[in-house]
C-alpha cells in the first residue's frame, strides 16, 4: 500500500507564519515569507492568493490595521 503525503496548504503555512511572528503582518509580508519557505503558488499573483485566504477565513484571521492581519485568539 502506498503512503500518501499530506499536502501542506497555504492556510496551514499562513497560520504557522503568524504564530511565529510576534506581531501582526501585512499580507504582502506573509506572501514574502511563504515564498521564502518554498510554497508554490498556483496563480500569477501570489499576494492575491494570500488576501483571498484571509478573507475566506474570518474565524482564523483578524484585521488589526489596513491590510495587516493577526491570528484570532480564542
Amino acid at each position: 500500500m502506498k503512503k500518501t503525503k499530506k499536502r501542506v496548504t497555504i492556510k496551514m503555512m499562513m497560520i504557522d507564519i503568524l504564530k511565529r511572528s510576534k506581531t501582526p503582518l501585512h499580507y504582502r509580508e506573509i506572501t514574502k515569507r511563504l515564498i521564502a519557505r518554498g510554497y508554490k503558488f498556483h496563480r500569477k499573483e501570489p499576494e492575491r492568493s494570500v488576501y483571498i485566504t484571509i478573507k475566506r477565513n474570518p474565524k482564523l484571521f483578524k484585521k488589526v490595521k489596513p491590510a495587516t492581519f493577526a491570528l484570532k485568539t480564542k
